[in-house]
Order: structure tokens, then sequence, then C-alpha cells
């Protein structure tokens, strides 16, 4: 376990939330990674969206803080139930299938504290984990010259002052299970005249959407068309700002690849 001593919370100690439903192959190599290669302050809290026993036993023993449901209330109701929860000054809502290099979260609070975003994320890397990720982490920075993407962000970690969510609220529990809620955020945040942004300076591997894969093979509810659903009604005033902005992030991104060889 963390031995940061939770009753004195760090000036830049960080929260770090962690959405659970099963997989625990997945969830297992996630937080071992975040377990080996952080050494700045924190704390981890999983919330267990009504997962089977072995999960469950597995959580509550791996946490520092362990948040149990009886019943699946999707990312956004698990995330502020962590949000609420936390006792560091910095919150960081991961995904449960990932891998983090050697001091990624030095260097995302670094990024967050040098800048003006209220929110900012790392750049990932999806697909077989077949590489030396601190190597890759180290060259890919340097290839891309440690630049920012503004107005970007990836839902698979995001980084912001806990009292961001007192000054604009919490992630909207309408959408269900998974998906547009980080988008929704970012919306959030450009409604009240702040902007996000992504960092090359820390890259994370993820394997894929693992639990939403399984939760939309075994679900009889399409959640992903609510939730888009939902997701136009509430910005339909911003749908043309928002069809130019990702035309934008897609041409940037396919400019990246041309000159740099990567994706982010």
């Amino acid at each position: 376990m963390n031995d940061t001593d939770q009753r004195e919370a760090p000036a830049n100690g960080v929260s770090i939330v962690m959405a659970v439903k099963d997989n625990l192959e997945w969830t297992r190599k996630g937080i071992d990674s975040i377990r080996a290669n952080t050494s700045h302050p924190y704390e981890l809290i999983t919330i267990d969206n009504g997962s089977q026993p072995e999960t469950t036993d597995y959580l509550a023993a791996a946490s520092d803080q362990f948040i149990r449901n009886d019943e699946n209330l999707g990312c956004s109701g698990a995330w502020n139930q962590g949000i609420r929860a936390a006792r560091m000054p910095l919150v960081c809502i991961v995904n449960n299938d990932i891998e983090v290099p050697t001091g990624w979260l030095e260097r995302l609070v670094a990024f967050l504290l040098e800048h003006d975003f209220l929110m900012v994320s790392p750049s990932i890397r999806e697909g077989p984990f077949d590489y030396d990720l601190d190597a890759y982490n180290e060259d890919f920075a340097n290839r891309l010259e440690h630049r920012a993407f503004p107005s970007e962000l990836r839902g698979i970690a995001m980084l912001a002052r806990r009292s961001l969510f007192d000054e604009i609220g919490l992630y909207d529990e309408r959408y269900k299970v998974g998906g547009y809620e980080d988008e929704d955020m970012f919306m959030t945040i450009r409604s009240v005249g702040g902007d996000v942004a992504t960092t090359s300076t820390v890259l994370l591997h993820h394997y894929g959407s693992k639990t939403l894969s399984v939760e939309q093979r075994s679900n009889s509810f399409d959640f992903s068309a609510a939730n888009r659903a939902h997701f136009m009604r509430k910005w339909r005033h911003r749908y043309f700002w928002r069809k130019f902005h990702r035309s934008r992030m897609k041409w940037r991104r396919a400019g990246i690849r041309r000159r740099f060889d990567v994706t982010y």
C-alpha cells in the first residue's frame, strides 16, 4: 500500500480515482503498474461498480480507499464518488486497463501546475504492449519537443485540481455505463472560459476499453446511443463549434503523424 500519511495531505498530492467493473486481469495490471511506477505522493481510490467477489476482494486489499457499489453506477457516478472521497488537492481519474511509465504522475502534475489549463491528460498509445514504455516515453517526448496540444483531452487519464469540481460541478451522471462523460466535462470547462490540454511529456499505454467492450456485448440497453443522444441535446448550441473542433484535431493529429511518424 502507498505509505503517504493521508492525515497531512501534501500540497501537490494526488488522489488517483479508478472505477472498476470486473476485468480483474486488466485491473491488476493497471494497479500493479501504478504502484510500481509512482513515487509522487498519492492515494489510490477504487470504486467497485458491482463486480464479482474475486474482483471486489482484490480491490478492497489493493486500495488506499475502497468504495463498493451493489450496482453499476457508470463511470460518471463512480468517478464522482471518488472525487468526493478524495483527500488530496489534485485528482487524477484513470482507466483500469493501463500501463504507466516511471515518473508519470510527477510529470503530469508539473504540466498542470506550469500552465493555465484546468484539466490535463497524457498522450496515449494503444495496441499490443510489446515495447519498453519508459524508453518510448523519453523518445516520444524528445521527438515532439515536449509540446502541448491545447483543447485535447484523453479520457484515459485526466488530472485536475480538486477545487475545479467545486467550482464547475462533477461529472454528469445522466451518462450511463460509459461514454461521452469525458467530452462533456471538456465542453463544460470550455463553457466557463477554461481549456484542457494533452501533453507529449507523458505517455501511457492503454490496452483498449476492456471493460466497456464487455459491457457493450452483455448489456441489452444501448447505452452508447442513449449517451450520444443526451450529449447532443445538452450541447446542441455548440454543435457547429464541436464539428469544426473535431475536424481541426483530426488535421492536427494527421500533421503530427506525417512529421514525426507517431500518434498520441
